[in-house]
C-alpha cells in the first residue's frame, strides 16, 4: 500500500472528489465546527469502490466534521516509484504521513502512522520509506495521512478543485521520510504526536493497525491467509502508542486503520472489528471491502473480488447502491458512539439503509462493544 488520508473543510472533511461544500462555504445545515460533538466517517480500504458523485451524496446525509480513509492495497502498482511520486509531488503537505494535524475547532490532532505499512515484522518497499522526493507545498486546507494510489485523473479531479497545481514551482527537495527500520518509523509517529495541544484528543490513523491485539485468524490483526493464524499488526505503530502512553499526557482515544478485510479469506466468516484496550483506548478496523454493493441487476456484483468489481470516478450513469462508512459519534472529548453504516444512493435520493453498532459508551462510563 497504502496511504490513509483525512481531508477537513470548515465545517466537513472529504477524502476525494467533489467536495462536500467549498471550503469558503457558510451553509447554515452544517454542523457548527464549534459543536461539543464531532462525527468521524472513516472510510476503509477503498478497492475502487469510489464514485465522485455518489460517495459526496452519502456523505451530505452523514454530515461528517471529518472523514478519514485508511488507504487501500495497492501492492502492484505500488511498484511503479513514479506514481508515488506523482501522488506526494501533487499533496505535497497535504500528506501527513508521520505527521501531525491539528484541528482546533475540533478539538482533535491526527497523527500518521507508517506509509505503506503491508503488516507484519518487516518494513515492506523500504526503498519507497528512504527514497528521496519532492514534496509540495501545502494548499487550501487539503490533507492526506498516509497516500493513496489513485489514478493521475482522479487527482486531477481533487486537485484541480482546490487550485493545486503539480508544476515544479509547487515541489522541494527533500528526503522523503529517511527512515531505515521500524525502530526508526516508531520514534518518527512517536515524534509526531509531540506538541499536540493540551485540549486535544489525538487519533492515530494508520494503513495497518498495532501488534498486540491477538493472533488468531478472526482477531483485529490476525492473519486469516495461513493456517494457525498469527499477530500481523506493525510493531512500530505498537510501540509508539505504548512510548506515548508512558511519557506524555496525551489523550488517545482513538486508533483507526484498515488493511485487514472485515471478510476472512477462504470463506472463514468475519474478523473483529473493534477492540477496546485495557485503558480504554478504542482500536478500529474500517476495512470492509468490499464496500458497496451493488442494487438491483448488479447485485451478484457483491461476491466479484476488489479488482474485478471497480466503480467509475465520474460515472455519468451510476447505478443503485448501498456504500459503507463506519460513523464515530464524539461528545465531550469522549467517544459515544461508532457504527458500521450503509447508506443507500438511488439517484439524488439518499437513506440510512443499515446501522450495525460496534461501541456504545454506558451513561455509567463503562465501555461496551457490541461485537
Amino acid at each position: 500500500m497504502l496511504f490513509g488520508k483525512s481531508f477537513h473543510l470548515p465545517t466537513l472533511c472529504c477524502m476525494f472528489g467533489t467536495p462536500l461544500s467549498p471550503p469558503s462555504s457558510s451553509n447554515p445545515s452544517h454542523r457548527s465546527p464549534m459543536a461539543s460533538s464531532v462525527r468521524i466517517a472513516v472510510v476503509g480500504d477503498v478497492h475502487d469502490d469510489w464514485n465522485l458523485q455518489e460517495d459526496t451524496k452519502a456523505l451530505q446525509l452523514l454530515q461528517p466534521d471529518l472523514v478519514l480513509f485508511t488507504g487501500k492495497s495497492c501492492f502492484f502498482l505500488f511498484l511503479r516509484k513514479d506514481r508515488v511520486q506523482l501522488q506526494l509531488e501533487c499533496l505535497g503537505e497535504e500528506h501527513v504521513g508521520y505527521r501531525r494535524v491539528d484541528y482546533p475547532s475540533l478539538k482533535l490532532s491526527i497523527v500518521g502512522g507508517r506509509p505503506f505499512s503491508c503488516g507484519g515484522e518487516h518494513l515492506f518497499r523500504k526503498a519507497l520509506l528512504d527514497a528521496r522526493s519532492q514534496v509540495g507545498l501545502r494548499q487550501n486546507g487539503l490533507l492526506l495521512s498516509h497516500g493513496l494510489d489513485f489514478s493521475a485523473y482522479v487527482l486531477d479531479l481533487v486537485l484541480s478543485y482546490y487550485g493545486v497545481n503539480c508544476n515544479s514551482s509547487n515541489r522541494n527537495d527533500s528526503l522523503r521520510y529517511g527512515i531505515q527500520d521500524l525502530d526508526g518509523s516508531a520514534k518518527r509517529i512517536y515524534e509526531a504526536a509531540l506538541g499536540a495541544p493540551e485540549d486535544h484528543s489525538v487519533i492515530l490513523l494508520a494503513h495497518n493497525g498495532p501488534t498486540g491485539l491477538g493472533s488468531k485468524i478472526n482477531d483485529i490483526c490476525g492473519r486469516d491467509w495461513v493456517f494457525g493464524g498469527g499477530d500481523h499488526g506493525d510493531p512500530d505503530l505498537a510501540h509508539a502508542i505504548s512510548h506515548l502512553k508512558e511519557t506524555t499526557q496525551l489523550r488517545i482515544p482513538l486508533v483507526v486503520f484498515g488493511h485487514m478485510h472485515k471478510e476472512l479469506a477462504y470463506g472463514n466468516g468475519l474478523r473483529k472489528m473493534i477492540v477496546v484496550g485495557d485503558d480504554n483506548t478504542i482500536y478500529l478496523n474500517g476495512a470492509i471491502v468490499p464496500r458497496v454493493k451493488r442494487l438491483g441487476n448488479h447485485q451478484t456484483a457483491n461476491t466479484q473480488s476488489s479488482m474485478n468489481n471497480k466503480t467509475s470516478i465520474s460515472s455519468p450513469n451510476a447505478e443503485d447502491t448501498v456504500r459503507a462508512f463506519t460513523l464515530v459519534e464524539i461528545s465531550g472529548g469522549k467517544l459515544q458512539k461508532i457504527a458500521e453504516t450503509w447508506v443507500s444512493v438511488t439517484g439524488d435520493e439518499t437513506s440510512l439503509q443499515e446501522e450495525h453498532i460496534l461501541y456504545r459508551r454506558e451513561h455509567a462510563g463503562t465501555e461496551n462493544p457490541m461485537q
